[in-house]
């Protein structure tokens, strides 16, 4: 089972239970209804759990687990953080994908030459931002059609295509 990181637990919220979350995603509807769940401590041990409602916007999302109903048993969660499973998350239109499917992708460009992974994607306004690093070079790949041509989500690669101005070293 694929877990995906959510989060981290930052402090109770109210008597019955509740968590604040400082979340890792945006969007907290990505996470709305029943989730199998899981907290994971600092130690890297863990515990499952069912994910009963998320509230809240932005930064700070309000968390209730279906087995935790005290201040007490939310207090022992702080500082943990928080795992969905990734079969819980609803599928998406062909040619979408989640963030978690696009982090670790291998990137290569039309040619066959590796680039790096995907280690991070930045959420601009128009369209997102692949940084792609390999040792310490890195590089920017917009997601735009004029450059990402494919996803293989099964062989764990994405492939470019070099327009100007992407790559220092490298004139089209």
């Amino acid at each position: 089972m694929d877990w995906v990181p959510i989060g981290d637990i930052t402090k109770t919220h109210g008597l019955k239970g509740e968590v604040k979350l400082r979340p890792s995603v945006t969007d907290p509807s990505l996470v709305q209804g029943a989730h199998r769940a899981r907290i994971v401590g600092n130690d890297g041990e863990s515990s499952e759990t069912v994910l009963e409602k998320v509230r809240g916007q932005g930064g700070r999302w309000i968390v209730k687990f279906k087995d935790c109903k005290t201040i007490e048993e939310a207090q022992v969660l702080v500082g943990q953080s928080l795992e969905i499973c990734g079969e819980d998350f609803k599928p998406l239109p062909e040619g979408e994908y989640y963030w978690f499917q696009i982090e670790g992708l291998e990137v290569f460009d039309e040619e066959g030459r590796y680039y790096g992974t995907v280690n991070e994607i930045i959420v601009t306004g128009s369209n997102d931002v692949y940084v792609v690093q390999d040792g310490d070079k890195e590089l920017l790949l917009p997601m735009i059609d004029s450059v990402v041509k494919s996803i293989d989500l099964k062989e764990n690669k994405l492939i470019f295509h070099i327009i100007e101005g992407l790559l220092e070293d490298h004139p089209v």
